[in-house]
């Protein structure tokens, strides 16, 4: 799922046309390793790294008002991310919010980034200064309800998530994410809550499956085969990979398999798609559980937690 901050990618003029995709090609047709879908990971385009220096020079070479200065950094910095390149974009988003204070989306990706390092402070203060400008900033309750959920804060987490859900009752991944956060304070009724849930979903959209698989209605291998299948464009399967990973990890650890948890979460990573929410917290999900791991071998934590 893609943070929407990401369309700018497309709607900039700089990258008019990229919205086309190319056919499958045989590199990125599906393969079955060990009951696993594969693909090669997914190339940096070279168009955004054309983006990149045609901002670049524009930034550096152009006389332009604040406003619109502060919104070439902010597109550049939502490029750079979308390659993984976190910390330029943090600059870039900074340097945005210097000329432009009331820059909501800058918030939005900043509170993604300090989340991202554990620096929830920091986090929960940029969500709030994004909510404080655009009261409405679907993306922004998204991702502070995410942060609340790996802070532990789940009844904040729950009205967040809660909130983005209500704005697309038909979509999958809203339906999901609420269902993780309700699922720490009371799993049956988190269970009750999707089974109700689903019934309003888009049954035209893939993401369909990864509720299906939380209710027990389709098996795990045969949630990863149909990753797989009617595909439209290989980087169509690259992004399933991603999402489809993520979660089914994210259901490994709610039954306590953790090793097959960190593996599909390795998964993820392999896919390079740096610009999904699912990239971005699956490196979270594995620091936190290696974090687990080396306090157990300390003797810090029972080794059943």
């Amino acid at each position: 799922m893609k943070p929407i901050l990401l369309a700018v990618i497309v709607a900039t003029s700089l990258l008019a046309g990229c919205a086309t995709q190319p056919k499958v090609l045989d590199n990125s047709q599906p393969h079955i390793v060990n009951n696993v879908v594969i693909t090669e990971p997914l190339a940096v385009d070279y168009k955004s790294e054309l983006a990149i220096a045609k901002l670049t020079q524009i930034i550096n070479h152009v006389k332009l008002d604040q406003d619109k200065l502060a919104q070439m950094l902010y597109d550049r910095g939502v490029i750079y991310d979308s390659l993984g390149l976190r910390s330029l974009a943090q600059l870039d988003f900074r340097r945005a919010l210097e000329l432009k204070p009331d820059h909501a989306d800058a918030y939005n990706f900043i509170g993604i980034h300090m989340t991202l390092i554990g620096q929830y402070s920091q986090a929960f203060e940029a969500f709030d200064s994004a909510l404080e400008i655009e009261p409405d900033h679907s993306y922004a309750h998204l991702n502070r309800g995410i942060a609340l959920h790996y802070y532990g804060r789940n009844g904040l987490s729950i009205e967040d998530l809660e909130l983005f859900f209500i704005k697309d009752q038909t979509d999958p991944y809203r339906a999901i994410w609420l269902y993780l956060a309700e699922y720490e304070s009371n799993p049956k009724e988190a269970r009750l809550r999707l089974m109700g849930n689903s019934k309003m979903l888009d049954k035209s959209k893939w993401a369909n499956d990864i509720v299906a698989l939380y209710l027990g209605n389709l098996s795990e291998q045969d949630f990863i085969n149909n990753m797989g299948e009617n595909l439209t464009d290989g980087r169509q399967l690259v992004d399933r990979l991603c999402e489809g990973y993520f979660y089914l990890a994210k259901l490994k650890l709610i039954n306590n398999q953790i090793e097959s948890a960190k593996n599909y979460f390795r998964l993820v990573l392999s896919t390079n798609v740096h610009e999904f929410v699912e990239h971005k917290y699956a490196r979270l999900e594995l620091n936190e559980l290696y974090k687990k791991d080396k306090q157990q071998y300390l003797g810090l934590l029972p080794t059943n937690q």
